[in-house]
């Protein structure tokens, strides 16, 4: 198997919301929680959503439980690097993650 096949494999398994916490984390200069990560992404997802005329959308990450489902596949993947700091995940993309979304732009 190639990279370009890699690569569309996991393009096309991950979920929307796992490439919208991989766009965030690419827009970050340094590690975040979980919690802040999740309210990043809906915020931003809200944003869209009224920019698109839905006058009342809701967020993308609705529960603890999609925010640990997605946080858990992308780390799984080898998407994302998660430093431990105490109790605190710090979550940051990882090179991968990067090609990823590049190889995402690109289709």
């Amino acid at each position: 198997m190639t990279n370009y096949d890699y690569l569309s494999i996991l393009n096309n398994n991950l979920s929307i919301e796992s490439k919208w916490f991989l766009i965030k984390l690419l827009n970050q200069s340094e590690p975040i929680n979980k919690d802040k990560l999740r309210d990043i992404v809906n915020d931003s997802y809200i944003d869209l959503e009224k920019s698109r005329g839905n006058e009342n959308p809701k967020p993308l990450i609705t529960s603890r439980y999609l925010l640990d489902i997605h946080t858990a596949r992308l780390e799984g993947a080898g998407l994302v690097h998660v430093k431990e700091l105490g109790r605190m995940r710090l979550y940051s993309i990882t090179d991968l993650g990067k090609e990823l979304l590049n190889f995402t732009q690109r289709k």
